[in-house]
């Protein structure tokens, strides 16, 4: 639901910005070393703020997640209805991966990393039920493209979609500083290379006149 008035605008944007605090200084400190005090001086905001907010540093980052998740299902549901939903999750994921406003490309990374590596994230994500959550929003958005959410298809080309993001931007974040790309050149690659099957590679950046996969061949 979006937030309607000033007031509910502003809270929007403050809970969004100490989110966004958490996942910078987690990048920049590591998780053990994110302090709610510093949290709330990055944000520019006191400390009772940020609880007004969250319970913890944990909260902030499972809210951010789901609001990711709700990005990319409303980003999906209002693309044309005739480009498949392989290309829509394309254009949705790469454009909140390098355009979101606030956020760098690797912060996103840090954000996946850390629920495959955080105890206490994952336990709080299992607490608020992200998953049934994301479950519900998924079914949501298969529904209102007219595709049966319980098919394989729709499943399999988000996980996919969601995969072949983060592995593109890893690899640039190893690559970002020899082959001079950027995150959006390296994620459509990665996501030419999925969509057009992963029994072969494609030519790499450095190749002259790569060919790009035609809609038809994703």
């Amino acid at each position: 639901m979006r937030p309607t008035g000033l007031r509910e605008s502003r809270k929007a944007a403050t809970r969004q910005a100490l989110a966004h605090a958490v996942l910078a200084l987690a990048l920049r400190d590591g998780m053990d070393h994110v302090t709610i005090e510093a949290v709330a001086a990055e944000a520019g905001v006191s400390v009772r703020t940020f609880h007004n907010y969250f319970t913890g540093k944990e909260d902030a980052l499972v809210s951010f997640a789901g609001d990711l998740i709700e990005q990319i299902v409303t980003g999906v549901s209002s693309r044309p209805s005739s480009e498949t939903l392989w290309d829509s999750l394309r254009v949705v994921l790469i454009e909140i991966a390098t355009e979101t406003e606030d956020v760098e490309p690797e912060q996103f990374v840090t954000l996946l990393r850390l629920f495959d590596n955080e105890p206490a994230l994952t336990a709080h994500s299992r607490h608020v039920d992200l998953l049934a959550t994301c479950e519900e929003q998924l079914r949501a958005m298969m529904a209102a493209r007219g595709v049966d959410p319980s098919a394989l298809y729709p499943r399999l080309a988000f996980g996919l979609a969601l995969t072949t993001a983060r592995s593109g931007l890893e690899h640039w974040m190893t690559v970002r500083d020899t082959v001079g790309a950027d995150a959006r050149s390296i994620l459509d690659l990665a996501f030419d290379q999925t969509g057009s099957g992963i029994a072969q590679p494609l030519p790499s950046l450095s190749q002259p006149n790569r060919p790009r996969p035609t809609p038809e061949e994703h």
